[in-house]
């Protein structure tokens, strides 16, 4: 009876530590929310990636389509391609904006309203950075202006270069956008750089012309990203879960402990 009662003992501990060890292995998780920041060009036409936890520099090569070689050229980097969190990588240099419209997801809106003083010779552009809630690329009366943005205007025969930091609030109550004033009439191109944390709806570049008496109003879209807290992407980088390790170790121990104490009862 005493052999009989020890062999499904014994089958039971094993099947506990095998149980153990499994739970505590690494589970890898596929993270269905984390985006990769959108890389956009900024007033200096300068394209810049932010480097993000976890981040190598063959990743960022990976993730973004520039060759490595290219990212370390661009940014001085050492042989070892050593980089930190939240540094500002240069992607590309673009080139001096040409009239040709880019393609784009969205063709951003534009409303050109002449004034009272025509022939004068000097014209106005307003830009405009909206928090695009519903990502239809069209700014609607509940969508706010967004604070963060930086925009570009420059005249295609390089005389003239201004940039400007973009107003929040809601136009309906008063708030009006960034204009530069006091521009010659001529061909412009209109480039915009979305803050961190955002992804945009429009294309980032406008070329447009603009007469003597005349106002521009460029509508530029940015929606919010949704990315993981940094503790979930830690985790899920690591592929391991705290609470089934220390099951798998819970049980592992009592496998050993009841193991322990029949090898005692053999020797009684």
């Amino acid at each position: 009876m005493k052999k009989i009662f020890q062999l499904p003992l014994i089958t039971l501990v094993l099947l506990l530590a095998l149980v153990g060890y499994v739970a505590s292995q690494p589970i890898r998780w596929v993270n269905a929310q984390a985006t990769i920041p959108t890389p956009t060009a900024n007033a200096e036409g300068k394209v810049i990636y932010v480097v993000q936890p976890g981040d190598f520099c063959a990743t960022i090569a990976e993730k973004t389509g520039v060759d490595l070689a290219i990212i370390k050229s661009l940014n001085n980097l050492d042989e070892a391609c050593s980089i930190y969190e939240k540094q500002e990588l240069v992607l590309a240099q673009l080139d001096k904006p040409t009239p040709t419209p880019l393609p784009a997801p969205t063709m951003v809106p534009v409303e050109v309203t002449p004034t009272a003083t025509p022939g004068t010779g000097i014209a106005r552009i307003c830009v405009v950075l909206f928090n695009d809630m519903d990502g239809n690329g069209r700014r609607t009366d509940f969508e706010a202006y967004l604070y963060g943005g930086v925009a570009g205007v420059n005249d295609q025969i390089g005389q003239v270069s201004r940039t400007g930091n973009t107003v929040a609030g809601d136009p309906a109550q008063g708030v009006t956008p960034l204009c530069f004033e006091d521009l010659p009439e001529g061909n412009y191109n209109v480039t915009m750089a979305i803050p961190e944390g955002f992804n945009p709806t429009t294309m980032m570049n406008f070329p447009l012309t603009v007469h003597a008496g005349e106002t521009a109003t460029i509508d530029f879209g940015a929606q919010e990203s949704i990315s993981m807290p940094a503790t979930a992407q830690q985790e899920a980088a690591s592929g391991r879960s705290p609470v089934l390790g220390i099951i798998g170790g819970l049980i592992l121990l009592a496998g050993l402990g009841l193991g322990f104490y029949m090898w005692r009862q053999r020797k009684i």
